[in-house]
């Protein structure tokens, strides 16, 4: 039963994250900024960090499946958030070899992957023509608030799911 709770938690993440958007107030839905729940890259970020050893890949393997679920059921151009979630997971998994493990690096990380998976998805979308706004509009009217709303995700999730996932990590070792 243990194997199932990081799917299951990525599941409810999938759920959630198109019903958060109805929670945003009107006045903030009613301007020009897009905000984006990366929800399934921020836990599959929090499992790299507090869940996977030195040689597993539960974060990236979980946010690729997760994030191709993602686009089945919200988008209409396949493999795109794939890419920049397994891009920005594998780029964060070298990184973690170099860092601590605490709040202020997640915070750090969280907000690079973003950023990076962002970018890639701006450069896909450009690229096929799905999106013609210039680089400094994409920042003001989608990185950002993106970035910013992700964050406070994160700092909502990250006091419950950074010790769990630790104990869950701890009780798989036991097994094995």
């Amino acid at each position: 039963m243990r194997f199932l709770y990081l799917p299951l938690t990525l599941m409810i993440f999938l759920i959630l994250e198109s019903v958060a958007v109805r929670f945003i107030p009107t006045s903030i839905v009613t301007s020009n900024l897009i905000y984006i729940p990366h929800w399934i890259l921020v836990f599959s970020l929090l499992i790299l960090l507090f869940y996977d050893g030195a040689h597993t890949y539960h974060g990236i393997i979980n946010g690729v499946i997760f994030g191709l679920m993602f686009e089945l059921v919200y988008t209409d151009l396949a493999g795109v958030y794939v890419l920049a979630y397994g891009i920005a997971l594998y780029f964060i998994h070298l990184l973690t070899k170099l860092l601590q493990q605490n709040f202020i690096v997640s915070l750090l990380l969280v907000t690079l992957s973003i950023i990076v998976a962002e970018f890639i998805l701006y450069f896909v979308y450009s690229l096929v023509g799905q999106v013609e706004i210039t680089v400094q509009h994409f920042m003001q009217l989608r990185l950002i608030p993106t970035t910013l709303s992700n964050l406070l995700f994160l700092l909502i999730i990250y006091p419950f799911f950074s010790k769990r996932l630790v104990k869950w990590q701890e009780e798989d070792q036991q097994i094995k």
